[in-house]
């Protein structure tokens, strides 16, 4: 179940009545309380001209502004272009919607050059494509204050339940989830101006994350709060899907601290295993981790697939000692738990199509 949601359709495949079918499409399943719709499009403009970004309007007012007509016939269009990012932001402020816009990595990644800081609310660092958390690196580098989002993008219209199959996708589509005092797109909207949300890749997690300074102040997840005496204390409560396996702090991009829930008696005699990584930025991006393992001196009593979206993909044995599998990622990860008959004994051999490992 899904409170928001936006569509985005690549604006060069939108004519001007597409444009309008959307627009009253999102009027007519906009219902305050209830579901909240907003209409808006994909500027899809190649990285070098600021690169994909995905736009809402607070209205069905906004005007489409095209990163160019190529696909629309004869191009025909009575909505000014905007060939860049650049010209596409100045143009969103010129308009009498009010819009905000997210940077999207898709095919073509957005180059964080480009940047409003009165529109451009968030960075997605995760969808069906798969993670990128690089691309709120490239917007700390630039000093830039954005929140976090995360999003679906899975071509199959399946919002919030968008699995990848055997595509290029790589990943299960993400959420963002709005921290706002009424569903409605008013609130909605002042929520996402404010950076009061966060993202997920997928699952229905719950955060509430505040910071209490020395003198007492407070600030609310997305809020910016002065700490003259660096005696702020970080609050968070957190609830999982899922038992949690850590939370990890950062300032900025470098990791301060990271709190596991458990201890190492905890876990008995499992082991993790897992891969990850892209090949690129943009298109292409998927890793190839087929693959083998051996047991030696032990024996595997269990597996537990992670993040194996496809079940003909999913890890299996051969026998006691050996498991084959086949997976990729786009930058998110995958792999998997064992049970092994005797914790802390034997060597595990790994072989997959990018390296080989042994490990006691």
């Amino acid at each position: 179940m899904l409170d928001i949601c936006g569509h985005q359709a690549n604006d060069f495949q939108v004519t001007d009545e597409f444009w309008k079918k959307i627009n009253s499409s999102a009027r007519s399943f906009y219902k305050p309380g209830k579901y909240v719709t907003f209409p808006g499009y994909e500027w899809s403009g190649n990285t070098p001209l600021g690169g994909d970004r995905n736009i809402y309007f607070l209205n069905e007012k906004g005007e489409i502004s095209r990163s160019c007509e190529d696909l629309i016939p004869d191009g025909k269009t009575k909505y000014k272009s905007s060939p860049n990012a650049t010209e596409l932001f100045k143009n969103l402020s010129a308009q009498k919607a009010p819009s905000f816009a997210f940077a999207h990595v898709g095919g073509r990644y957005a180059d964080m050059k480009y940047h409003d800081k009165n529109i451009e609310v968030a960075v997605e660092i995760h969808s069906a494509w798969g993670t990128f958390e690089w691309l709120l690196h490239d917007a700390f580098d630039r000093g830039y204050r954005v929140g976090i989002c995360a999003n679906s993008d899975g071509h199959q219209c399946r919002p919030g339940a968008s699995y990848p199959g055997r595509s290029l996708f790589g990943s299960y589509g993400g959420l963002t989830c709005v921290l706002s005092s009424k569903l409605d797109r008013k609130n909605i909207a002042k929520a996402m101006m404010a950076r009061h949300f966060y993202a997920t890749t997928g699952n229905r997690s719950l955060i509430y994350l505040y910071v209490v300074s020395s003198t007492g102040g407070k600030a609310c997840m997305g809020d910016v709060l002065y700490e003259p005496d660096r005696g702020a204390r970080l609050n968070a409560v957190i609830e999982g899907t899922a038992p949690l396996e850590r939370v990890d702090v950062f300032n900025g991009k470098k990791l301060i601290r990271t709190l596991f829930p458990y201890t190492m008696t905890d876990l008995g005699s499992r082991i993790k295993i897992m891969f990850s990584g892209a090949e690129k930025k943009g298109r292409a991006r998927h890793v190839v981790w087929d693959g083998s393992m051996k047991i030696i001196r032990n024996t595997i009593q269990q597996i537990s697939a992670v993040n194996y979206w496809n079940p003909e993909n999913t890890p299996h044995m051969t026998s006691k000692n050996n498991i084959i599998w086949e997976s990729i990622t786009t930058g998110g990860e995958s792999g998997m738990i064992l049970a092994l008959g005797k914790p802390e004994r034997g060597i595990i051999e790994i072989e997959t199509l990018h390296k080989s490992l042994n490990a006691i």
